[in-house]
């Protein structure tokens, strides 16, 4: 992802779009952690490593938290590829998923101050939902959490109701972020005892380990390890991407589903060394950390990288970060590296191109259809705001047309394109949708409406039917009383959808009767879902007839746009949201470079 792109994301995935509202900080930090849950006999049951036990939710279903699912990747395991876990003696007590890998906090969590760094080194747990049992068979669905590869732990969300409704496993692993998943350099890769240790994708391993476990593990809570579906919404589906790539990952899932992802991926050398041309920059790249830290070349060995202290390497990226006010926690480490090992060499955009460059298992893509419209919001060119707490758009047209083109080239990016491509390369079939629910209503009377929409992260309480979660809506803002009935109604729908498709790889067909036939993408037929609550246009399939080229004219003649400042800012929005969803701009960079020109000279 570029720089002034991940920022904004991060701000809406760590909650601090709410906190934009005004609300105190202290308000949110005072919270106390909730309390572990209390063990269960019921759930007393045996994996490889031992026996353990677990809890019941209250809605009803057995849970699993805070499984080891690889050995700790720390002192000389820091930057190699997760080993098998150890055994245990006894009954090991599975009740703690609040574990994590190390992440700076938000000022949303419960228990931490925004900012704090959080979690350990030690960090390869797993969770596992499942229906009561005695239940055998049922199909898996591995959860992959957002978070641009940061932020986030598998234990975040309570998928009690998916796995109840549905009659499937979920399985949520950790896996290591920033610097400690994403790491690139020769010493690191000349010290390797596995071909794997040579990877800069440990973020990855950890997810193929995860996928691993899953396989050999499922069965002892009624999963069937040859029915496995991978999902993940941002990060993590930037992360399903990669494993649909990965040969380290073939035989190991029968399904993908991508909620705003894409098929990014860095060189080898960007990863390692940084771009060559600065503004190609999406990140921060190792060896400008190292540098940063004064450790010179000839000291940079795997040993001496092994042992610094984990609060000076994240200090380090922090220090690095965009200057372009963004959270002053925030780190932009480069991740997902082309390194040959666990993704080829060719990079994701042209194995996404290749007739065999992916794994050839049903999909589905799908975005939002307002992706990056909050990003307006903390742009006082487009926005004002009374004493920081009510916020209101300038010029509703103008501020919806700058979300609306970014957004939408996410959706050709990372759904229509994919879509294409893989209905020609592959015999799987291909399934996509668009997100459109925005009824959030008011907070402190700003219209959440116009100013969120149905923005980046907003399906996934839909999808989880979890609407609780403090990571979902942590200040009752977006899920009220007045929306419940109707949002529920469209969570059951979404969740039918996404169980069948665990169960038979296709989310019309299952034991879940659908509300409308979700046809699969064709040549012929470009169909997409579209989400929504009957109270609004329903849920209904869609024909796709937009490209990029009819989105660059519609662009260019839209007349909401006041003038060329307004185009200026949309098109450098658009340039970030295309770079990070494939791998080149397309024309948006030189549309922005032509109305940030002339908005220049007009000023």
């Amino acid at each position: 992802m570029t720089r002034s792109f991940k920022t904004a994301l991060s701000r809406k995935c760590r909650g601090t779009l709410l906190l934009a509202f005004g609300l105190t900080l202290a308000a949110c930090s005072a919270e106390a952690e909730p309390a572990l849950p209390v063990a269960d006999a019921a759930t007393v049951t045996r994996i490889s490593q031992g026996e353990l036990i677990g809890s019941t939710t209250p809605q009803g279903a057995q849970a699993w938290l805070g499984i080891p699912y690889a050995a700790p990747p720390t002192g000389d395991l820091r930057w190699r590829a997760p080993r098998e876990p150890a055994a245990w003696e006894g009954r090991y007590e599975a009740l703690d998923g609040t574990r994590r890998c190390l992440q700076y906090a938000s000022e949303i969590e419960p228990g931490f101050e925004g900012g704090e760094l959080a979690g350990s080194e030690d960090c390869l747990f797993l969770n596992v939902w499942a229906p009561p049992g005695p239940v055998d068979d049922l199909p898996v669905m591995v959860w992959i959490h957002g978070g641009a590869n940061v932020w986030g732990f598998g234990g975040q969300l309570d998928p009690s109701r998916l796995a109840l409704s549905q009659n499937v496993v979920v399985v949520a692993p950790n896996y290591r972020l920033g610097p400690m998943g994403w790491f690139a350099h020769s010493a690191l890769r000349d010290s390797a005892d596995e071909p794997e240790d040579g990877s800069a994708n440990f973020g990855l391993l950890d997810l193929i380990a995860a996928l691993r476990w899953t396989q050999g593990n499922i069965a002892a809570f009624g999963g069937d390890p040859e029915r496995v579906t991978i999902f993940g919404e941002s990060a993590g589906a930037f992360n399903v991407g990669a494993l649909l790539a990965s040969p380290q990952s073939e035989g190991l899932f029968t399904g993908a589903i991508m909620q705003s992802g894409g098929f990014a991926s860095h060189t080898m050398r960007e990863a390692e060394f940084g771009p060559d041309n600065e503004a190609d920059r999406r990140g921060v790249a190792s060896r400008e950390v190292l540098a940063q830290l004064a450790i010179p070349e000839a000291r940079q060995t795997a040993a001496t990288l092994r042992t610094i202290a984990a609060a000076d390497l994240f200090q380090a990226y922090q220090d690095l970060r965009p200057d372009e006010g963004g959270l002053g926690d925030s780190i932009d480490p480069i991740d997902i590296a082309a390194d040959g090992i666990v993704v080829p060499s060719e990079g994701l955009p042209a194995l996404l191109a290749r007739q065999d460059g992916l794994h050839d298992v049903p999909v589905i893509f799908g975005t939002n259809r307002d992706e990056v419209r909050a990003a307006g919001m903390f742009d006082d060119h487009f926005t004002r705001s009374i004493g920081g707490v009510a916020f209101f758009a300038k010029d509703t047209d103008a501020y919806l047309a700058h979300g609306a083109y970014p957004s939408a080239t996410w959706f050709d990016r990372a759904v229509a394109g994919p879509a294409d491509l893989r209905t020609k390369a592959g015999a799987a079939p291909v399934f996509a949708y668009r997100f459109d629910w925005d009824e959030e209503g008011n907070a402190f009377v700003s219209d959440l409406a116009t100013l969120v929409g149905a923005s980046h992260a907003m399906e996934i309480g839909f999808v989880f039917g979890d609407f609780e979660s403090p990571y979902t809506d942590p200040f009752d803002f977006f899920f009220t009383d007045g929306n419940e009935d109707d949002r529920l109604s469209l969570s059951e729908r979404m969740m039918a959808y996404w169980g069948n498709f665990a169960h038979t790889g296709d989310p019309s067909k299952g034991p879940n009767e659908a509300s409308s036939r979700w046809h699969a993408w064709t040549a012929n037929a470009p169909g997409t879902m579209v989400f929504d609550t009957e109270a609004t246009n329903g849920t209904r399939m869609m024909r796709y007839t937009s490209s990029l080229e009819t989105l660059v004219e519609q662009f260019v003649s839209d007349e909401r746009f006041r003038n060329d400042t307004d185009r200026c800012k949309s098109a450098k929005l658009a340039v970030d949201t295309a770079i990070s969803t494939s791998a080149s701009p397309g024309p948006w960079r030189a549309l922005a470079t032509r109305y940030c020109q002339t908005s220049q000279e007009s000023d």
